[in-house]
């Protein structure tokens, strides 16, 4: 029940920020007159080499999403705690 309630949260949630994107003009960032020099844009493939940004994205949703549901658990047992007294 809890993680269905939830996943209607975050789906709402996502679904909102997805629409309100899509509402946005598309930007072509070639077409903006500040450009990254070369040799910051090497550095930044050399990163995204050794710590794969994608991967390093899915690890920190996960680790908030866990932190959120953990936080959410021991307040629930809390309340329960308290009403039980």
């Amino acid at each position: 029940m809890i993680s269905g309630i939830l996943d209607f949260i975050f789906g709402g949630a996502l679904g909102l920020v997805l629409l309100v994107l899509g509402l946005l003009p598309t930007v072509s960032l070639a077409d903006l007159p500040l450009q990254m020099p070369q040799p910051v844009l090497d550095a930044m493939a050399a990163l995204n080499w050794f710590v794969p940004i994608g991967d390093m994205i899915t690890i920190i949703s996960w680790w908030v999403g866990l932190l959120i549901l953990v936080n959410a658990v021991l307040l629930i047992v809390r309340i329960l705690e308290i009403v039980g007294k």
